[in-house]
């Protein structure tokens, strides 16, 4: 994944998001399109931060070092608040610090949630979740993002 499908992946999330508000969808369907939205916000961290991260690979680092970190990128675990900043510390530890100082614990809610109900989504359990739940997760994922991809350039 790449900064192109977290780009992809944030426009489609706004559409569903608009569409499920302006429209008189039955409560399942809502049900099933927070779900849609859950998985699609869930890639999109998983690219964001694929994205950021050999962003700034690519501007200090020889193509060998790049493809090194291309390839790790591909086993990149769920990415939880923690994991995120596990993987920014490696590259930078100044980075991880500024990064960690301007996370909140309604951001870190917010990612570790879409992560925690993407996996129980995948594994057939009750997702309990809502387009308003979903949205507010979102965007503060999105205002994370943003940071990270700042701090990152």
């Amino acid at each position: 994944m790449s900064f192109q499908d977290s780009r992809r992946l944030e426009t489609a999330i706004d559409s569903v998001r608009n569409d499920a508000a302006s429209s008189q969808l039955s409560e399942a369907t809502k049900a099933w399109l927070a779900q849609l939205m859950t998985i699609w916000a869930s890639g999109y961290l998983e690219a964001m931060c694929r994205g950021a991260v050999l962003e700034y690979t690519r501007k200090r680092a020889n193509p060998k070092v790049v493809n090194f970190v291309s390839r790790s990128l591909d086993r990149l675990p769920n990415p939880r608040m923690d994991n995120i900043l596990k993987l920014v510390r490696r590259l930078d530890s100044d980075v991880a610090d500024d990064l960690r100082d301007f996370v909140d614990e309604s951001i870190t809610t917010s990612v570790n949630s879409i992560v925690g109900v993407r996996n129980r989504i995948a594994h057939g359990r009750s997702a309990n979740i809502s387009v308003g739940r979903i949205t507010e997760y979102f965007d503060n994922a999105r205002k994370f993002a943003r940071k990270m991809e700042e701090l990152l350039q």
